[in-house]
């Protein structure tokens, strides 16, 4: 099996405010077919308005944030507020102006459609009459 074509890397900074928020790269699945490329990211507890996703120089950057309600009359858990952070080097071939996200259930879908170039076609082949 080969190795999935997007690659992540870390994404802390040495100039990034140290946080009490603890600091999670999701679990990630990558799927390429002959259309794009699909990334699903878990991202249990996540509200949607607290995803951000950015593309640009050739990165696509996700980042999400766990609240915790407050922790009064709390007598234990192991559930705690979280930043979700995760960048992958996007493919020269992927259309970033088509690039779409979803999230649902916990789980952030991001497909990454190829630019049409990329696309594998079929080319017509006109024969000559004898």
């Amino acid at each position: 099996m080969s190795e999935p074509t997007l690659h992540s890397h870390a994404t802390k900074t040495p100039s990034e405010p140290a946080s009490e928020r603890l600091v999670v790269a999701p679990a990630v699945d990558i799927f390429e077919n002959q259309d794009g490329y699909l990334v699903l990211a878990d991202l249990p507890g996540v509200d949607g308005d607290a995803i951000d996703v950015r593309f640009e120089e050739g990165e696509l950057r996700l980042a999400a944030r766990r609240d915790f309600p407050g922790e009064e009359g709390r007598l234990g858990g192991e559930f705690r507020a979280a930043e979700y952070r995760r960048v992958f080097r996007i493919p020269e071939d992927v259309d970033a102006a088509g690039i779409e996200a979803g999230f649902k259930g916990g789980v952030l879908s991001l497909r990454l459609p190829k630019s049409k170039q990329a696309k594998p076609r079929k080319i017509a082949v006109t024969a000559a009459k004898a």
